[in-house]
């Protein structure tokens, strides 16, 4: 489904009952890279899934974008939808734009689940970034652009070779749209500001990473006041493709322990009230 958010159209899916838990994926990517992690996350919770701007069936202007108009974007369809606060789940670009909607929309937040990305980027990574949206205005989307063989571990990759293939294909990416979300992602630096944030987060790893070193991640968590980091040896990048029931187990749990303190603290704030 398509919602008007802003200037754009937004296309989400949604199902299940519960708490409502976000998924924001990855570039290149789509909602659809969720489909092996939904069902049993809708077991225990009303899950939205979009793509983001740019993405999918989103609308797909030129850019420039940055990580402020991806946070509003984010804002724009849970107010489109009736929610008031989520869960909030965001791996690799996704954790990006999760932590800058963390930090703009606070109200908004019951927790974060923060995958395989990191508080802000080196000069290398800038460089990176550049070079990559450089590469695809001149010359588009190839096959070496959209190589997923470094999101997986090496030996899930030597493995599974039919799923990097499937994960490698540019599919109808557009190539303006990628550009522009590639330079957004070289302009991003905010661990000193993480201190602001009030909320329960996880921050998850792998400690087979290709793309986005561990190191980003601990020093992630360690930015946040409230958070747990939990490494996983022998999972690269993609995470919830490499340990889909694991990785749906770590979030239902977490979620759960957050949904239930929050009910305590309410229960507690009434019985004071009534004394």
């Amino acid at each position: 489904m398509r919602v008007p958010v802003g200037d754009i159209a937004l296309n989400y899916e949604e199902g299940g009952q519960g708490s409502e838990l976000v998924l924001i994926h990855g570039l290149g990517s789509s909602l659809r890279f969720w489909d092996g992690v939904r069902e049993p996350l809708e077991k225990h919770h009303r899950v939205i899934r979009y793509d983001v701007r740019g993405f999918g069936a989103s609308d797909r202007p030129a850019g420039p974008y940055d990580t402020v108009t991806f946070a509003r974007d984010l804002a724009g369809l849970l107010d489109a939808l009736g929610v008031a606060r989520a869960h909030v789940v965001g791996l690799s670009m996704g954790g990006v734009m999760a932590q800058r909607f963390a930090l703009d929309f606070p109200d908004r937040v019951r927790s974060l689940v923060l995958l395989s990305t990191s508080s802000e980027v080196g000069e290398k990574a800038v460089a990176f970034w550049n070079r990559l949206a450089d590469l695809v205005e001149r010359h588009g989307l190839s096959e070496r652009v959209m190589d997923a063989t470094r999101s997986f571990s090496p030996a899930f990759a030597a493995a599974h070779p039919d799923v990097v293939r499937a994960h490698s294909r540019p599919g109808d990416n557009d190539p303006a749209a990628y550009a522009a979300t590639a330079r957004a992602m070289s302009r991003y630096g905010w661990t000193a500001e993480l201190r602001n944030v009030n909320v329960p987060a996880l921050v998850v790893h792998g400690l087979a990473d290709q793309l986005t070193p561990p190191g980003g991640g601990v020093k992630l968590a360690r930015a946040l006041p409230h958070a747990r980091l939990l490494l996983l040896p022998e999972v690269g990048h993609f995470v919830p493709v490499e340990q889909p029931l694991l990785f749906a187990s770590i979030v239902a749990g977490f979620a759960a322990g957050v949904d239930l303190e929050g009910e305590s603290r309410k229960h507690e704030g009434t019985k004071c009230t009534k004394e």
